[in-house]
């Protein structure tokens, strides 16, 4: 072999160092812009804050766990029965009961039939007394699948009890 083939200059494409640096410029530059724009999207469209006031949500926090202390002083039981009624609509029966076994009479009942991934499909509704200590309500338009049913019991516009359950409909 000669010294004139391995000294001859190669035709085309050449890398120098000059050509691997705007290589690596435009690559970092690249994943530099895509960053600032997710974080710049991130910033503008949520604020990171569920709550306005944090203070407020304590307090409320701190009210709900009294209640719920007053609640479980109290020794009520509420049972709650489900049940299909043509079609798509629920019958929910709620039967409450003193620490006794006395029924809970006398009492505005209110239940809610959520949704736990959308609540658009919300329902609620006023139970009705049918018998001392049972009440009933029916709701219609409720479709198959999990959801979340929250009784409420009050009297004089004072929430006494909360039961909440979990159900997955037919």
């Amino acid at each position: 072999m000669s010294t004139e083939t391995l000294n001859a200059p190669t035709a085309g494409f050449r890398l120098t160092g000059r050509k691997v640096f705007l290589i690596f410029a435009a690559f970092f530059g690249t994943i530099a812009a895509a960053d600032t724009f997710l974080i710049t999207s991130a910033i503008r469209t949520w604020s990171g804050l569920e709550e306005r006031s944090p203070y407020a949500a304590g307090k409320r926090y701190n009210a709900e766990l009294n209640v719920a202390r007053e609640q479980d002083a109290r020794g009520w039981t509420v049972d709650l029965d489900t049940r299909r009624t043509g079609g798509d609509g629920l019958s929910l029966t709620v039967r409450g009961r003193d620490r006794d076994g006395a029924p809970l009479g006398g009492l505005a009942a209110r239940v809610s039939v959520e949704r736990p991934t959308d609540k658009r499909l919300d329902r609620a509704a006023h139970l009705t007394e049918t018998a001392p200590g049972t009440y009933l309500a029916v709701i219609d338009h409720v479709p198959p699948g999990q959801w979340d049913i929250v009784v409420d019991l009050s009297q004089g516009g004072e929430r006494l009890h909360r039961r909440r359950s979990r159900l997955l409909l037919p």
